[in-house]
């Protein structure tokens, strides 16, 4: 017997190996092996088994050392998942196999529990029109048949809830639930609630910061069709699900659930698609704000739409909302009448949000004489200003780490005088601490949320139980807003959120704006700020009026005039290299593959930093559907120089 056998490396291709006669029995496709990769014993998963030997003639194969799994743990719509994401967004089949399945010894399937005890709590409180009419529409759907919809409404008009009802309904029925969230933040704010209706024994968290102990438990449990609500970030949509019931996607339109950083590439939206088909479910997605490619199929009519008009009782009012400048008199980041609110909060002892999409104390610290800005002494890169209580105002490198101390002389004029220049969520919090000094003040971003020490998780806690005066945040805060005690909401620079190189710029500043208005319709005397230079360079008057369509068909209008999606579909290849020469060389060899494939070819842009490394270009090939696939399937199989590199994204959301 033979088999062939892939390894998670970024070789898109399989091994050949004999399988030894005592281990004939436990091969199959799925399976988790041991087998010489090189010069060691590598973990590697078979794709096929076959009685003939298809390798070149006079080649001795090797054998299988071990099998690992006793069965394969994801289950039957394995390789069509595969398949389906290395058609849809490329890359090697053996790291997307085991970005489903991990290597040994990483899961084993004897772990998980073997019953639970089912306790489903519901509310007694009563539902509004809307609520009713969308479980009556989704209870209705036949058993084991495909149904994707869309709750479309603004917050606080009850899709959440309806969504808990239906995975109540699963789990009543022995089945498995899955609800995604966009981030770490949102999912651990929803967990609480998810436990305390479904019992703690029967929700399980998934995301990329868990224990691995407790990643082996949920996989197990998951694999082996225990029933469960599974409450993940895009992440969980990979787990080997074998009852999947229902599968519900909220915020749909948030950019965080599309992966491209790190392999595998996908889009939550496009995988659940193809997923709940292949198990036969429900699948929900719920948005106040929903993506322009969601609305589009709603258009073509793959996708259903509910409805959800009506505000859950005690949620029906009015917010104020407010345009000024981006500086006062007292502040070079904050207005004057941003200042006058936060001074009637604290009156209050109420909660405010201030949103700047920027991390750290500011991006540059520059010579007041020439402007050269000051450069990292190891690698050359621009020094960022950091002021921390630990260890106090410094500059730091964010590429290499390398720290030094704010006298700084200026190696073009021998300058002595230099300034911060720009701000972010640290530098508001310092600005804010002159200004209040009594406010109890915490920051909300990536960087404290790296560890459990970090304020990060304080200011999550702080946004429910309304305990800190004010919370100083990137836009990640404003996706943390369930249940929120948040009275008064504001945007520090609109010309950071619109100025962005992403054709995506202002319908992902209409989502967020629509989101806090969304939140503070639900409070009393909600009011939602926004500083901006410029008042025209976006139309307001939709959200004033509450009227996300009238946003969203603006948006689709121009997205149609200058054909972007969803009306073509958008490849991005990066390359890199060393040598400028090589770098262009192998841009013009991947520019030649689009010919005939694409409508359009952008590009290059160069998007490298000066103190890199290697020298970065991007080409961004549009083309339309029905020559997309075969251009992307050119694009993946293309192999550079031995100098350079290429990374191939569909669907781009990075233009950085």
């Amino acid at each position: 017997m033979y088999c062939k056998v892939v390894y998670d490396v970024p070789l898109d291709r399989d091994f050949d190996y004999a399988v030894p006669a005592e281990l004939e029995a436990k091969i199959a496709p799925g399976v988790r092996v041991t087998a010489p990769f090189g010069r060691v014993l590598t973990g590697g998963m078979v794709v096929s088994v076959s009685e003939i030997n298809t390798a070149p003639e006079g080649i001795k194969l090797k054998e299988i050392a071990s099998v690992v799994d006793p069965r394969p743990l994801f289950g039957s719509d394995l390789f069509p998942l595969m398949r389906f994401m290395k058609s849809r967004w490329g890359g090697p089949i053996g790291q997307i196999l085991f970005s489903l399945v991990p290597p040994q010894p990483y899961f084993k399937p004897d772990s998980a529990p073997s019953s639970v005890v089912i306790d489903v709590k519901t509310p007694s409180f009563a539902l509004t029109p809307s609520q009713e009419n969308a479980l009556k529409t989704v209870r209705s759907f036949p058993a084991y048949e495909f149904h994707p919809v869309l709750f479309n409404g603004p917050s606080y008009t009850g899709k959440t809830e309806t969504v808990l009802r239906l995975a109540g309904d699963v789990l009543a029925g022995y089945g498995q639930a899955l609800i995604t969230v966009p981030d770490i933040a949102a999912a651990r704010q929803f967990i609480a609630e998810a436990e305390e209706r479904f019992g703690a024994a029967n929700v399980f968290c998934w995301h990329s910061r868990m224990l691995l102990s407790k990643k082996k438990k949920y996989f197990s449990a998951v694999s082996n069709g225990l029933p469960c609500v599974v409450i993940s970030t895009r992440s969980g949509a990979l787990l080997p699900f074998k009852n999947l019931r229902l599968a519900a996607v909220l915020d749909e339109g948030d950019d965080n659930y599309k992966q491209e950083e790190n392999k595998p590439y996908y889009h939550l939206r496009d995988l659940l698609l193809f997923r709940a088909k292949t198990h036969g479910c429900a699948l929900i997605f719920a948005s106040a704000a929903p993506s322009l490619e969601m609305l589009k199929l709603v258009q073509d009519g793959s996708v259903q739409e509910l409805a959800f008009k009506e505000p859950v009782p005690g949620r029906a009012f009015a917010p104020q909302i407010k345009l000024t400048d981006k500086k006062g008199e007292k502040s070079r980041f904050l207005s004057d009448f941003l200042l006058e609110q936060l001074t009637e909060n604290l009156k209050r002892k109420e909660t405010a949000l201030l949103i700047l999409n920027r991390r750290g104390y500011s991006n540059a610290y520059y010579c007041l004489n020439c402007g050269a800005y000051a450069k990292c002494k190891k690698c050359g890169a621009i020094l960022a200003r950091e002021n921390t209580p630990e260890k106090g105002d410094r500059l730091v490198c964010k590429k290499c780490g390398h720290t030094e101390g704010l006298d700084q002389k200026c190696p073009q004029c021998q300058n002595l005088i230099f300034k911060s220049r720009g701000g972010g969520t640290q530098k508001i919090v310092t600005e804010l601490s002159k200004l209040f000094p009594k406010a109890h003040l915490l920051r909300l971003d990536s960087d404290t949320l790296k560890t459990k020490a970090g304020q990060g998780f304080e200011a999550l806690n702080a946004l429910k139980s309304g305990s800190a005066d004010i919370i100083v945040g990137t836009r990640l805060a404003s996706g943390a807003l369930r249940g929120a005690k948040v009275t008064l909401a504001a945007v520090l620079d609109a010309e950071l959120e619109l100025d962005s190189p992403d054709f995506r710029a202002s319908e992902k500043y209409g989502q967020m704006l629509f989101s806090l208005r969304g939140h503070l319709s639900g409070v009393v005397d909600g009011r939602l700020i926004i500083q901006a230079a410029d008042k025209e360079a976006y139309d307001y008057s939709p959200l004033l009026a509450g009227d996300y369509a009238a946003a969203a068909e603006t948006e689709m209008l121009l997205r149609e005039s200058f054909l972007y999606p969803p009306f073509v579909r958008l490849i991005k290849v990066l390359i890199k290299a060393k040598e400028t020469d090589l770098l262009n060389a192998e841009t013009a060899r991947i520019k030649r593959l689009g010919a005939g494939k694409a409508l359009e070819v952008l590009g290059p842009v160069w998007c490298a930093k000066k103190t890199d490394v290697l020298k970065k270009q991007y080409l961004l090939f549009k083309t339309d559907e029905a020559r997309w696939l075969d251009l992307l399937a050119s694009l993946d199989a293309f192999a550079p120089a031995k100098k350079a590199t290429v990374k191939v994204s569909a669907d781009p959301y990075d233009f950085y």
